[in-house]
């Protein structure tokens, strides 16, 4: 083989490894766009997850609050029931009571009318 033969062989195949390197250029080019375009998709789902997380604990909040909130109004309302129950037993009470009273005075005020219809005292 001559020099010459060589040099175009030499020549050859630089070409054909200029021409094989311009192809990895190109695909990581395309790669390197992918890549890009998944980290955008990446910060975008992320953006959206951090969202959505945070509306999600925002409800999350509300809801115990709110269920926080219920308890308290149970209690209160059996508090409230407890006391109605109590007065209630009070006024009872209190009735009879009043009923004992009532039933003293008719029979006192029974007296005193026996008593002022008897002449002079006698039957």
């Amino acid at each position: 083989m001559t020099p010459e033969e060589r040099f175009e062989r030499i020549e050859a195949n630089l070409e054909r490894v200029s021409l094989r390197l311009d192809q990895m250029s190109d695909r990581v080019d395309i790669l390197t766009d992918r890549m890009d375009k998944f980290e955008v998709t990446l910060e975008v789902l992320n953006h959206t997850w951090n969202e959505r997380f945070n509306k999600l604990w925002e409800t999350q909040t509300i809801v115990m609050g709110a269920e926080n909130q219920s308890w308290q109004a149970i209690g209160t309302v059996v508090q409230t029931i407890g006391t109605l129950t109590q007065t209630v037993g009070n006024l009872t009470e209190t009735v009879g009571n009043l009923t004992q009273k009532v039933d003293k005075l008719t029979d006192t005020v029974d007296t005193i009318v026996k008593g002022l219809l008897r002449p002079n005292g006698k039957e």
